[in-house]
């Protein structure tokens, strides 16, 4: 098939992408500023765009059999609502037949005074009065952040695994990789289309993410519960005030409705797409830890 994937160039677009090449789709994205910067993963047909513009996304989704929308990491009401109704807009003109949702994190069912997490009411407000046929796939915590290019230098030069969650918690946690499998999978069930599904489900604590790693590094590695203001404080440089602040806020979350992330139903999504995602042990393997 011909997808088209929003954001192909970052690090959940990427791995979606490198997913549907493997698995011998085209994958066509957009860019604001083709010069700027590195161009996504190798075989991505890239376009000149961006979401404020729904002729550059109507132009992308053109003779596309899905599309795959992972909103970007902006914090402005306003602005989540018009792209996403430019998005819509476009692929009801372009009749798109299948949009996957990556919500990018969880999607609650009530407004919980959290912009980053409200957005994704908002976008679902959209979605759902549409008329699209649309897949809703619902990730939780990246095992990815953990292997950052920032990240991986502290565990390496500290042995430590710092993160704002708690050290004895049960979380579900998810790859980019495994993230690209459950979307190349959806394409492939337009059947599905109307329905929300929970993606994920290896339910790990922080202490055993630290032993997995260290059991791979041969040293032993400190799993560290940062704390969530400290967490907001670190990040402010790299995101800036309100993102670090937001970013920050999907952690408060967690820490005020764990059992929310735990109690979903997991078996049911990877029964219904027949996907069996990485134990931490073959994601940790599948890291490049030194170089």
């Amino acid at each position: 098939m011909k997808v088209f994937v929003l954001g192909a160039g970052g690090f959940q677009g990427g791995g979606i992408a490198q997913e549907l090449i493997k698995n011998k789709h085209q994958v066509v994205t957009l860019k604001r500023n083709l010069k700027a910067g590195h161009l996504p993963t190798q075989g991505v047909e890239t376009l000149e765009g961006g979401l404020e513009n729904k002729e550059s996304i109507s132009t992308a989704l053109r003779d596309v059999q899905a599309a795959v929308y992972s909103y970007p990491l902006l914090f402005d009401l306003e602005q989540t609502k018009k792209y996403t109704s430019n998005f819509i807009e476009a692929a009801k003109q372009q009749k798109v037949p299948l949009v996957i949702w990556n919500v990018t994190f969880h999607l609650p069912t009530s407004a919980t005074g959290f912009l980053a997490l409200d957005l994704k009411l908002a976008m679902k407000e959209l979605f759902d009065a549409s008329g699209l046929n649309v897949i809703t796939l619902v990730p939780n915590l990246y095992l990815d952040n953990i292997s950052a290019p920032w990240s991986i230098p502290v565990i390496l030069e500290h042995k430590i695994l710092p993160y704002p969650i708690d050290e004895n918690r049960k979380m579900p946690w998810i790859s980019h990789s495994d993230l690209g499998k459950y979307v190349t999978k959806a394409i492939n069930h337009p059947e599905l289309a109307g329905q929300t599904l929970q993606i994920g489900g290896n339910l790990v604590t922080g202490k055993e993410l630290a032993k997995a790693i260290s059991s791979k590094l041969n040293t032993t590695i400190n799993f560290v519960n940062v704390p969530t203001d400290e967490f907001e404080k670190q990040l402010v440089p790299g995101f800036g005030a309100l993102a670090a602040l937001e970013i920050s806020n999907l952690y408060r979350y967690v820490e005020q409705n764990h059992n929310e992330f735990t109690q979903k139903d997991f078996d049911k999504t990877n029964e219904l797409l027949s996907v069996k995602p990485q134990t931490v042990d073959e994601w940790v393997d599948a890291v490049n830890w030194i170089n």
